[in-house]
């Protein structure tokens, strides 16, 4: 993973031609129309009923609709193995799951938020996200098969960059249409924008399955039995447990310093965009000119560096918006160096015959990291107070980044090996 993995595919090469063109639209396309949906929802809703007085022990209602997600591994073998030759094995799934979900949003758009309708825009909603979901499975083997291992580098840069333009036009884009038009607009938009952003996904003709495409049918047990996936799956988890650990409780850390959920969303929409935009482009030229695991190991110090500002953050009384939001950029521009990183390396780990199956495991288990990260990030937090908590915050991330740099040789060669063995009992039998 040195120097000798420099890849000569750049940003600029996604626009090389058409064909190239068309299937990075198609990928970033379906990443962007499913994420934005989802950001809406999830930032507005919580705030939206609170507003009317949902208690707080009822907010827990709100994390209803995300079962589907923590249960796909269930179904994702048999997406991953059926589906049309003719009309594309992924797109046999995500082109009627995305229209549905977009009927479904629109449905719920004709539901005005109030205390006497949550259980049903609950219950629409887990509806919407079951489909969502299976949406997602497809999405992900569509975009682990057409991403060439040379293009890892940019593709992790331009999928976090697209993911972080769909929160930004969630957040700033919807939360004003919201703001100043209501809730029907603001939701029958991400409906629209639903279908906008995944037409070229949909109308894409979907290559077919790669030819190194070998190995037993799709199922959930490769996922538990695989020696790749017994080091590939605790370390998604772990790595999604440290490297959330400051930004799930950065938000609340905000309001507690005086802003409201409003002033948060318009410091975090910018923010997110352009410190993407500047961490997932210096990401990608270190991948390319270092490897992945020096890149690995300057993220360890790009942490240390994030993790000063936002300290002094924490001491400041009345910290004004221009500072908030100057610490927010540079606290996201440069932990990205980290995520991009490990979200190309990804890309590779997922096995080719079953592509889908692997890659939703893996985001399950970063989710459930994720979801750990809050609970214990909460009690730390209460604990030992702010300034201390993004201390210890920054020393877990930065560690893990060292971790990474120290193991990733191990899980390529895993990956690698697997591969090898699978093509080779595929040639022996036939």
């Amino acid at each position: 993973s040195g120097p000798h993995m420099q890849a000569t595919f750049r940003f600029r090469d996604i626009f090389r031609d058409g064909d190239t063109g068309l299937r990075y639209a198609a990928v970033l396309g379906l990443q962007m129309g499913q994420f934005l949906p989802l950001s809406f929802v999830a930032l507005m809703l919580p705030m939206i009923f609170r507003e009317q007085g949902l208690p707080l022990e009822q907010m827990f209602l709100f994390s209803i609709p995300a079962i589907p997600t923590w249960l796909r591994p269930l179904w994702a073998p048999y997406v991953d193995r059926t589906g049309s030759k003719t009309f594309g094995m992924r797109r046999s799934w995500f082109v009627p799951c995305t229209i549905v979900a977009a009927v479904l949003y629109g449905f719920l758009a004709t539901i005005p938020p109030s205390l006497e309708a949550v259980h049903w825009i609950i219950l629409v909603l887990t509806i919407t996200n079951t489909f969502l979901t299976t949406q997602d499975i497809a999405i992900d083997g569509y975009m682990v098969e057409n991403i060439e291992d040379a293009e890892r580098p940019v593709a992790g840069a331009a999928i976090d960059i697209a993911r972080n333009i769909s929160m930004f036009l969630a957040w700033g884009g919807l939360g004003l249409v919201y703001r100043e038009f209501g809730w029907l607009a603001a939701t029958g938009g991400a409906a629209v924008l639903l279908i906008v952003f995944s037409l070229p996904g949909m109308l894409r003709r979907e290559p077919p399955r790669p030819e190194g495409r070998v190995g037993p049918p799709p199922s959930f047990k490769q996922i538990i039995v695989r020696s790749d996936n017994r080091l590939v799956m605790p370390m998604c988890m772990g790595v999604a447990l440290l490297a959330s650990l400051l930004p799930v409780l950065y938000p609340t850390f905000l309001v507690d310093k005086g802003f409201s959920a409003g002033d948060v969303a318009l410091i975090a929409g910018p923010a997110t965009l352009f410190g993407t935009l500047i961490g997932a482009s210096i990401a990608s030229l270190f991948i390319r000119r270092f490897g992945y695991r020096a890149t690995f190991a300057a993220a360890a110090v790009s942490i240390i560096a994030a993790i000063g500002p936002i300290v002094w953050l924490a001491t400041v009384e009345a910290p004004t918006y221009w500072m908030v939001f100057l610490v927010t950029l540079q606290g996201l521009a440069l932990p990205s160096l980290f995520d991009v990183t490990f979200q190309a390396a990804r890309l590779k780990w997922a096995n080719s015959s079953q592509s889908a199956t692997d890659y939703t495991a893996q985001n399950v288990a970063m989710r459930a990291g994720s979801s750990l990260a809050t609970a214990a990030g909460g009690v730390i937090a209460a604990a030992v107070g702010w300034p201390i908590y993004f201390v210890i915050a920054g020393v877990c991330v930065s560690a893990m980044c060292v971790g990474m740099w120290a193991l990733f040789n191990t899980v390529e060669r895993l990956v690698d090996r697997r591969a090898a063995d699978e093509q080779h009992a595929a040639s022996s039998l036939a």
